[in-house]
């Protein structure tokens, strides 16, 4: 045998001997902390048992393994959030000619606004979506688009404009980002997974703004996805937009589902500092996003401001007109564990439900209309749209009427509840049908 082939198995073996020991190590590990788990558990029931007061915390210290569990050994670090909190979230145009002052930088118009309700009493976040075109009532009595609110007075002026027009809303706590912040952020998490639902091709060189994107399953850098929210040509304005913000939120939030990545949060919001404007602290920003990771897909979700574009001619310029009477509902559901609970199950039949198939039988679309048909709901269609497969069927709660999802859910045996506004803009209820109603249909 030549030094060579002796020299190349002696490699081989110290490199599986290298693979063999790290699982091993990774089982000490885990082993470890179930059994240190345990060992408390056992601690804790011996404590009850014996009715002796122990010297920590039990509430807290199972807050800590719940929290271990589901973000990983980070979840020691955070601290629980102990009452609701709103957080007033923009995304801030470069104001004109002051791109190089940094005391400018955000005193442009919102060019996106969200405020966030992180609810520790029924763990849950939701995000509610105001369009930047919404005319809203001024503090001088006058009205006016909200997006140029932070323009003319700046944070305080825009806290004080949407608590006035959405009663019961308070604003805690406020975060204004450039769109470079928003840039920065995809980037570090490496990009984001999405699906571009047509071709995407727009310029606009007073805003420097330069869009070119192609139709499919990609992953968008920090420069693509701020194309795919920006863009406005698809004939719904400024409501397509937030859609995709919706969508991009619900993509980011799938990449930061990652443990590793809560490690990486004060280098990240080193990186966006200088693009940021915020009164919250790093420990208030890494408590939050430890709350936030370790909660369930059905407890976060994406309301949008319910109303109406305005008609050619109706006004001067053109405005989201807010509904008042679903804006009502939309604010309880905000502020609130659920939704407000139809007057009648004959409210729900008259729920309008849209079908958009993501399945390449064009077959399913009608034969689920009338499935739904024979269970009493009367106002069902079929809808249009270019969507990525889906393997699960999805109950789009488009306009926060969980109680009447649910009863879809329920009719179909089938699918999940998607709490956001990324459906039909004219429904109350959007199905999108994934490769599990083919099931449902063959029995």
């Amino acid at each position: 045998m030549s030094p060579q082939s002796h020299k190349s198995k002696k490699g081989r073996k110290s490199s599986s001997t290298k693979n063999a020991v790290s699982p091993l190590l990774q089982g000490f590990i885990w082993g470890g902390c179930f059994t240190l788990t345990a060992a408390l558990s056992g601690i804790i029931g011996m404590g009850f048992a014996l009715k002796t007061p122990l010297p920590i915390d039990i509430e807290i210290l199972r807050e800590k393994i719940q929290n271990i569990k589901k973000i990983g050994l980070q979840g020691l670090f955070a601290n629980k959030i102990e009452q609701p909190v709103n957080i007033l979230i923009m995304g801030i145009d470069r104001a004109p000619n002051q791109a190089d002052n940094p005391d400018a930088k955000f005193s442009g118009r919102s060019d996106t606004m969200l405020v966030v309700r992180l609810n520790p009493d029924n763990s849950s976040v939701k995000m509610l979506s105001i369009p930047r075109d919404s005319l809203v009532q001024l503090p001088n009595g006058r009205s006016g688009k909200i997006n140029s609110a932070n323009a003319i007075g700046g944070i305080d002026y825009t806290k004080q404009i949407i608590e006035d027009n959405l009663s019961g809303i308070t604003i805690d706590k406020y975060v204004r980002v450039t769109n470079k912040a928003f840039k920065k952020l995809i980037d570090s998490v490496g990009g984001v997974q999405v699906y571009v639902p047509q071709d995407m091709k727009y310029t606009d060189k007073t805003q420097d703004l330069y869009i070119d994107l192609k139709k499919g399953q990609q992953t968008l850098n920090g420069d693509k996805a701020e194309q795919f929210v920006r863009y406005r040509n698809d004939g719904l304005g400024d409501i397509g937009r937030i859609q995709r913000q919706q969508i991009l939120l619900k993509a980011l939030k799938s990449k930061l589902q990652s443990p590793k990545i809560l490690w990486q949060i004060p280098k990240i919001w080193k990186v966006l500092q200088n693009e940021m404007d915020t009164d919250l602290t790093q420990e208030e920003v890494f408590n939050l996003a430890a709350f936030s990771l370790a909660l369930d897909k059905q407890d976060i979700r994406m309301l949008t401001l319910p109303g109406r574009g305005s008609k050619s001619g109706e006004y001067r310029a053109s405005y989201w007109l807010i509904d008042q009477n679903k804006k009502e509902a939309i604010l309880q559901d905000y502020l609130n564990s659920d939704a407000i609970a139809p007057d009648d199950l004959e409210s729900v039949f008259r729920s309008r439900i849209a079908i958009q198939n993501s399945t390449d039988n064009p077959e399913l679309s009608r034969k689920v209309a009338l499935l739904l048909t024979q269970k009493g709901f009367r106002n069902v269609y079929v809808s249009g749209r270019n969507l990525p497969p889906f393997k699960k069927t999805q109950i789009v709660v488009q306009k926060g009427d969980a109680n009447s999802a649910k009863q879809v859910l329920n009719a179909l045996s089938m699918g999940e509840l998607d709490y956001s506004s990324t459906g039909d803009l004219n429904s109350d209820i959007t199905i999108v049908l994934g490769k599990d109603a083919q099931v449902l249909i063959e029995n």
